[in-house]
């Protein structure tokens, strides 16, 4: 039963590797949240332990909503080739929840820029 539970980890860890190679938008945010990292260790070095959550957590959720949009984004130009208002729309709100991820992001980095520098 274990063998059979790890062996599904294999998909994920395909699917990440493929989002990283193949999908503009995920490689993106993973290069974005390496240079704020850069950014945040070095201009708030050191931070406390829930701080480094808080922005791992903002950035880990960026990079999730982004593969759920790419993979949504995918299967919706496979099945429904011809444009549609209701497509669009899911699109849009799939790219939507990148922006609020992101959204939390910035606020997270302003609430740890106002608690040092104010």
């Amino acid at each position: 039963m274990v063998k059979k539970y790890l062996s599904r980890f294999k998909h994920a860890i395909n699917g990440l590797l493929y989002a990283t190679a193949s999908d503009f938008g995920f490689r993106s945010q993973v290069y974005l949240g390496a240079v704020i990292g850069f950014l945040v260790s070095a201009f708030y070095t050191p931070l406390t332990a829930s701080e480094f959550l808080f922005v791992t957590l903002a950035w880990a959720l960026i990079l999730i909503t982004e593969l759920q949009n790419s993979a949504l984004e995918a299967a919706l130009d496979r099945i429904h080739t011809e444009l549609h208002d209701s497509i669009k729309h899911s699109k849009d709100m799939a790219a939507a929840s990148v922006l609020i991820a992101g959204l939390f992001l910035l606020l997270t980095l302003i609430t740890i820029s106002y608690g040092r520098f104010i």
